[in-house]
């Protein structure tokens, strides 16, 4: 088992121990799929690299390009933090989603924006931010989460 998915799957018993049932997992095509239950977040897995996500946003982690920690603390943060989208909309189609992190000291960090090509330019631009809550309380897993982000084990 590469180093990415044992720390996924460390990840999902630390997921499975707090949230229990609003935990799904599925499998499709070789790459392991981990969502929570009305959340957007998610992250997946297959035999290369962690994908983490959160709604439309997502990056690539693995060993081979060397920040897979940084993806590791990235999942965590998606988890402990509040996060904010703000979608760019002609009609019903967004064609910008930004999505951004506030850290424990309200700074913004911005963690991916995701934009589509297709849509209809000629329609006024509406802007929807939406807010999400975090998903669990940093102080509630901070050794379990220091024990993951510990690479020497």
């Amino acid at each position: 088992m590469k180093l990415h998915e044992k720390k996924f799957n460390e990840i999902l018993e630390l997921l499975r121990s707090k949230l229990a049932s609003k935990i799904s997992v599925s499998e499709e095509h070789g790459t392991t799929f981990l969502s929570i239950e009305n959340s957007n977040y998610w992250l997946s897995v297959d035999a290369n690299e962690l994908t983490v996500g959160f709604s439309l946003d997502h990056q690539h982690f693995s060993e081979e390009y060397g920040d897979l920690k940084k993806g590791i603390e990235q999942a965590f943060k998606l988890l402990t933090c509040e996060i904010r989208i703000t979608e760019y909309k002609k009609g019903e189609t967004a064609f910008k989603v930004i999505t951004d992190v506030k850290n424990s000291d309200s700074s913004i960090e911005n963690v991916g924006v995701t934009g589509v090509l297709v849509y209809s330019f000629w329609k006024k631009t509406k802007i929807e931010i939406t807010y999400f809550e975090r998903i669990l309380n940093p102080e509630e897993i901070a050794s379990e989460m220091n024990q993951i982000l510990n690479f020497n084990e």
